[in-house]
């Protein structure tokens, strides 16, 4: 079992465009997927509730105990077609960057596309499971991986975690990462230009 803590904030100014989905696919299933929508794009939050359920419906439909990395694959892709619909009918460009960790027993498979992390906490000490997807050109960068509509250049990578009672995962966006440190309890106080996400997960 897991508990589960969520804290989200809006930018200074601003409509919050993270997104965060926790909920029960099955009987000791537990999905959580954190999304951050692209903010240089058209409706942000749109797509990242979009992103976030169309995943899920994807896993309630056909998660497969056997091969569950394929399913989660299988999801992202699902969800990168419905976005590419909606792009359609809105007659726009819209995009997340998207992290997910599903919970079954005493695994914990997870994946990402962008720039939202994922971390292990052993109470030991706490170290991100992700790479970044950025490059950057000049004083510039961008998001060499996202989920906007388009045909994946790379299959996505999906690890997985053996987690031990105690332990804990964390899913946060860059607004959160970048102004306080993973596991600190401080949010009140957090004032940022973008949005701030953090999702605290630990194992029971």
């Amino acid at each position: 079992m897991i508990d589960v803590e969520v804290f989200s904030k809006a930018g200074i100014g601003k409509h919050n465009e993270d997104y965060v989905l926790r909920t029960e696919i099955a009987p000791d299933i537990s999905l959580i997927v954190v999304c951050d929508g692209m903010g240089g794009l058209s409706y942000g939050a749109n797509a990242s509730k979009i992103i976030a359920h169309s995943i899920e419906n994807y896993l309630r439909q056909d998660l497969s105990s056997l091969n569950p990395e394929q399913s989660i694959i299988n999801a992202l892709l699902y969800a990168n077609d419905e976005l590419a619909k909606e792009c359609v009918r809105l007659k726009s460009k819209m995009g997340t960057s998207v992290a997910l960790t599903l919970f079954m027993g005493n695994a914990c498979y997870y994946t990402w596309l962008g720039d939202v992390r994922i971390y292990y906490a052993t109470g030991v000490k706490t170290e991100s499971l992700t790479k970044d997807h950025l490059a950057i050109e000049g004083n510039h960068s961008y998001l060499s991986r996202c989920v906007n509509g388009k045909e994946f250049r790379y299959i996505p990578e999906v690890g997985k975690l053996t987690i031990s009672r105690g332990y804990g995962v964390y899913i946060a966006t860059d607004g959160y990462y970048f102004h306080n440190k993973v596991g600190a309890t401080s949010e009140s106080s957090i004032t940022t230009d973008d949005d701030a996400t953090v999702v605290r997960i630990k194992v029971k």
